[in-house]
């Protein structure tokens, strides 16, 4: 009997992608349950990748796309999880590389798509969510039809040679049974007590962990075999234009806009800038109006900038006189936003200078910046059209993101804190103790030059971490940062 050459290829195919998603579950489950983040994410990460390039050898193409350049960021921000130790980083870092990987895998198979597109969105839920049920079959399909081609292809043909094998094998498995129970007393043991083998499986931990290898490895497949099947996928190629927006009314709303943004601008330079010299009104003093509002203009200018992006995308471009009005008020939105920034992260600056610095604080510096930068891309994208806009924002604020993960954030914020400590007296230590393993180098240093309530606080901090770092033995939690901090500790003790 003649056996369809491509279906049986592609059985071969399904069963090589099940084991290997099987086996990626298995090691998921090594490096992830019950042990600490390190050096396991980066491995992890370029097993899927590796899988991910194995499976779809033969779809993916090899010229350039923005889907090869997501490598970077995703290598990079994957192995962030071994240089430090902020945990909100971790979880906003799972988030990241998992939305990045699904935008490479699409791109790297099909690199024409439009990602700077709505509909793009559309195509990653329709892969990671709806094909991923759509194939949740599939693996017990592959098996039943390679348990069939067996049954046709070999059974027929080997019948005898299987027998022989069998009857070979039986008294050399026997031989060399004796010699490893002779060699090794526990597996003698085990072997002649094979029962005992089962006692010793806690089916409380067996039933969790297998439900995780399980859903990994279906995930997995059914994820990589959604680029496999002969399914086209979807691109929404929109044959409506784009609604647009009327000039005028974009104009009118600019103005209304600029001017209130022109009388705040003037309030702003006459008391935030002025200083102590100029008068504030009553009931005000310059501490506390320096000092509120920091969120609410970093807020305000994001949505400034969301309107700019707007604007510059749906207003109609039929009126060549009036678009050069929106694009002049535009740029003039985009200015009093950049004076917003300033003002913003001048606010937060004192705020900090009398309260102390934090995770939040630094991080919203680091966010105004990045409006900052967007706001000049958006600004330029007014005047030039071939600048692509929505994919400069993308591309800057992966890099941007990126980087952020490689910036010793705790150990700046602590070492803020202590020269404020130094200047003023002023110290949180209980904030300082809350901080990552970054911040510990820190904590030694002022403990050596603090006062002895500080220190009995910081010395408490030292030993639970010294206990949490003794607990992790596993080379997968390997991580600099408490590599670093253990060493430290340990000089110490």
């Amino acid at each position: 009997m003649q056996i369809n050459e491509t279906t049986e290829t592609k059985t071969k195919e399904g069963l090589y992608c099940l084991l290997f998603s099987l086996l990626i579950g298995i090691i998921f489950d090594r490096l992830f349950i019950d042990k600490a983040f390190g050096i396991s994410y980066f491995i992890f990460i370029g097993l899927c990748i590796g899988f991910f390039l194995w499976s779809t050898r033969d779809r993916i193409s090899l010229e350039k796309s923005f889907g090869w350049f997501l490598l970077i960021p995703i290598a990079l921000l994957s192995f962030s999880f071994a240089v430090h130790t902020v945990e909100i980083f971790y979880f906003f870092n799972v988030l990241t590389v998992s939305f990045l990987m699904v935008t490479s895998s699409i791109l790297i198979v099909k690199p024409s798509l439009k990602w700077d597109k709505g509909s793009f969105i559309v195509e990653m839920l329709r892969k990671c969510i709806v094909n991923v049920f759509k194939n949740i079959s599939k693996p017990f399909k592959i098996i039943k039809a390679s348990i069939n081609i067996g049954k046709i292809v070999k059974m027929e043909e080997g019948k005898k040679h299987i027998l022989i094998g069998i009857l070979v094998s039986l008294p050399l498995l026997v031989i060399l049974i004796l010699l490893l129970s002779s060699a090794d007393m526990v597996f003698g043991y085990y072997f002649t007590n094979l029962t005992e083998i089962f006692n010793n499986i806690n089916i409380e931990e067996f039933v969790p962990h297998t439900i995780i290898i399980l859903f990994i490895t279906f995930y997995l497949f059914g994820y990589i075999w959604s680029f496999k099947s002969e399914e086209k996928a979807i691109e929404k190629s929109l044959s409506a234009p784009d609604a647009r927006w009327e000039t005028v009314t974009i104009i009118t709303v600019l103005v209304a806009l600029n001017i209130l943004y022109l009388i705040f601008t003037m309030i702003q330079f006459s008391y935030l800038y002025g200083g102590d010299n100029i008068a504030l009104p009553a009931n005000f003093t310059y501490a506390e109006y320096a000092r509120k509002g920091f969120f609410e203009l970093a807020a305000v200018t994001f949505i400034n900038f969301i309107i700019v992006l707007s604007c510059v995308k749906y207003i109609k471009k039929d009126n060549k006189r009036l678009l050069k009005i929106a694009n002049l008020l535009l740029t003039v939105l985009v200015a009093f936003t950049l004076n917003m920034l300033f003002s913003a992260n001048f606010k937060l600056t004192l705020y900090e200078a009398a309260f102390g610095y934090t995770f939040l604080r630094i991080s919203v510096h680091l966010f105004m910046l990045l409006l900052f930068i967007l706001c000049l891309v958006v600004g330029a994208g007014i005047w030039c059209k071939k600048i692509p806009i929505v994919k400069s924002i993308v591309v800057i604020t992966i890099i941007m993101y990126t980087l952020i993960n490689y910036l010793n954030m705790d150990g700046f914020i602590a070492r803020k804190n202590i020269e404020r400590y130094n200047e003023t007296g002023k110290l949180d230590a209980y904030y300082l103790t809350s901080l990552s393993f970054e911040a510990v180098p820190y904590l030694i240093e002022l403990r050596d030059k603090s006062d002895s309530n500080i220190k009995i606080v910081i010395d408490k901090n030292l030993k639970y971490r010294k206990e949490v770092l003794d607990k992790e033995n596993s080379w997968t939690e390997f991580n600099f940062s408490k590599n670093r901090t253990r060493k430290l500790l340990n000089q110490g003790s």
